[in-house]
This record gives C-alpha cells, sequence and structure tokens, in this order.
C-alpha cells in the first residue's frame, strides 16, 4: 500500500474507531469479501430493503445466495421493520440495513431480531458517510459495513470503496481473504 493509501486507511480507522477498514476497488467487492469471509453458501437467504442498489444483490449472488426483498417504510425509505421477521427461515444468515439517501435506519429492533436468530447485520452506508442516528454513528451500528467511493456518493473519492468490520475474528477472516484472494487494481 502506498504512503498516501497507508495515510488514508489510518484516517478512517480512527474516524469508526472499528477494526480494519478495508480498501477495495468498490463497496460491492468489500460487501463480496465480508459475506464470502461469514461463509455464505448457495441457498442461503440475505434480508434486504425491496428499495436498493441492483449491484447489492449481486454481490451474494455470486455466491449463490438468495435476496429475500422486504418492502420499505415510505417516510424513510429505508427497510419496513415490522415485516423482517416474517421473512426469516432457517436459511436467513444476514440482514442488510440500508440508510437509504442518508437517513438512518432505526436498528434497534434489528439489532434484536438478529440476536434472537443469530443474524449477522451488515449496513449499506454507500449514502451515509458522516451519518448519525441516537449519537451512534452509521458504518458502526452492524456487524460490518460497506461504503461506496463513487462520484456520486457523499464520501467521493472517485472509484472504490470500503468495508468497515466491527469484530475481531471477522475482521480475521476477511484479512486472510484479502491475503490470499484479493487482486490489486492495475
Amino acid at each position: 500500500m502506498t504512503d498516501s493509501l497507508l495515510y488514508f486507511n489510518e484516517k478512517l480507522n480512527q474516524y469508526f474507531n472499528s477494526h480494519p477498514v478495508f480498501l477495495f476497488s468498490k463497496g460491492r467487492v468489500g460487501l463480496y469479501a465480508v459475506l464470502k469471509s461469514l461463509g455464505i453458501q448457495p441457498g442461503d437467504e440475505i434480508i434486504l430493503p425491496g428499495y436498493t442498489c441492483l449491484v447489492v444483490p449481486s454481490a451474494f449472488l455470486v455466491l449463490g445466495a438468495k435476496p429475500i426483498y422486504i418492502d420499505i417504510d415510505p417516510s424513510t425509505y429505508n427497510i419496513a421493520i415490522d415485516l423482517i421477521e416474517s421473512r426469516i427461515t432457517p436459511k436467513t444468515k444476514v440482514i442488510i440495513i440500508q440508510h437509504t439517501y442518508g437517513i438512518p435506519c432505526e436498528f434497534h429492533e434489528i439489532q434484536q431480531l438478529a440476536k434472537k436468530y443469530g443474524l449477522t447485520i451488515i449496513e449499506d452506508c454507500c449514502h451515509a458517510f458522516g451519518s448519525e442516528i441516537h449519537n451512534h454513528r452509521c458504518g458502526r451500528l452492524g456487524d460490518a459495513a460497506f461504503l461506496s467511493g463513487q462520484w456520486n456518493k457523499p464520501f467521493s473519492t472517485g472509484l472504490g470503496g470500503m468495508l468497515v468490520v466491527n469484530h475481531t475474528e471477522l475482521a480475521k477472516r476477511v484479512q486472510s481473504l484479502v491475503d490470499k484472494e484479493l487482486i490489486p487494481p492495475s
């Protein structure tokens, strides 16, 4: 990693007060990396809002996982929390909470559901860099969060993305995957 990327990475780690922040060519690559590190298999189900970017489900369709779309709350454009539990099955492994347009998703009830069913929460923070809810920074609410630095995002690096990992063991698995499989862009 170049000195400037190391500096950038260090500042992101400080900002998120997290375990490593991983830098990728795109946010969806970070999502793929964390899902693969979680051991997502063909047939596993991932709950996500029905109103999302098409690259979000594409990251787990590559792994053979099945998207389970949940309608959104029309007042926030975020996932309708009251509909989630009825869609959880034994195959459900992950809930993706999206902070649509930078509007933070209410997360307490989702955290309770995730704990009750042993599910992982991944935040889609592509529009939410800098957003907070109840004094909690988006990107620190779930087990992991992915962000995009594309030119049209609130935090633009032109291209690129990142993955914030909030658990030591998961961070080790992501690092192992990065060390073994990541092909740096030319």
